[in-house]
């Protein structure tokens, strides 16, 4: 599995989309977040399973989620609700509309808050959360929902088990991924929130142009992103090996000058 997760869909401008009853799981959710230990080691329950077959043949990718590993290896309702859950918040046309979204991504159980919300975004710029949500709402731009996800070893390894450390990165690297989805600087919206799930912390970024039809987001742009995120998030892990390369090659020129010694 790769050792950062990085999702991309988005919502069009007045998008509807028909979602059955994932929108009243998400609300009801008879999974973890009304479960209490005991039950959420027990088997997934039918209905779960059945959303989730019908998630898997509308949104094949989720198969790359790392919650879906989790499920695959433990089957039961916690693991079910964590990976439903996951997809929903993967692609927001499935909580009814941007509102909604932009306030669940705000205020959801475990999103660490930074005043009345979890939303945060550039520095300076303040947040009201109704006129984020009215804002977004009424965009004429396509919005990207970005999901970026790590384990939990590697968030506490490297630091990124709290919004703090997210907000950084992604103030540092904001115009990085304003390139690569086509805007330009001044036009680049964003707003993110740190989830601090119990496997997979993750944050949820929010993304578009104030200019309608500027953005464009492609597959190679999707990996440029994820690719540049990964080189800081693990930048000390990529400095000790730099540093396990230079003594190895210290390590063949001392031994090469002993055998032409010799």
């Amino acid at each position: 599995m790769p050792r950062i997760i990085m999702k991309a869909p988005y919502i069009k401008p007045n998008s509807k989309t028909h979602i059955g009853n994932y929108v009243s799981y998400i609300a009801t959710r008879d999974g973890v977040e009304k479960a209490d230990s005991t039950q959420k080691f027990m088997e997934a329950t039918e209905k779960q399973k059945q959303i989730i077959n019908k998630l898997l043949t509308d949104y094949p990718d989720s198969k790359d989620l790392y919650e879906y590993q989790d499920y695959l290896d433990k089957p039961n309702i916690g693991n079910a609700d964590e990976f439903i859950l996951r997809i929903a918040e993967t692609h927001a046309e499935l909580f009814g509309d941007r509102e909604k979204y932009v306030s669940y991504i705000a205020q959801r159980p475990r999103v660490e808050k930074i005043s009345s919300h979890g939303l945060f975004t550039d520095d300076g710029v303040p947040i009201v959360l109704s006129d984020v949500q009215k804002e977004v709402a009424e965009s004429k731009s396509n919005v990207w929902t970005h999901i970026i996800s790590l384990k939990r070893e590697d968030a506490e390894r490297l630091g990124y088990n709290n919004a703090k450390a997210w907000m950084n990165l992604i103030r540092s690297q904001r115009n990085m991924i304003a390139e690569n989805m086509k805007i330009a600087p001044e036009n680049f919206r964003w707003y993110a929130a740190f989830h601090n799930e119990g496997y997979h912390p993750h944050i949820h970024m929010i993304a578009y142009s104030t200019k309608p039809n500027e953005a464009y987001l492609t597959e190679k742009g999707i990996e440029n992103i994820k690719s540049n995120l990964a080189k800081v998030i693990f930048r000390q892990d990529l400095i000790s090996i730099y540093q396990k390369q230079t003594e190895h090659r210290d390590k063949l020129r001392a031994e090469a000058k002993d055998i032409v010694d010799d």
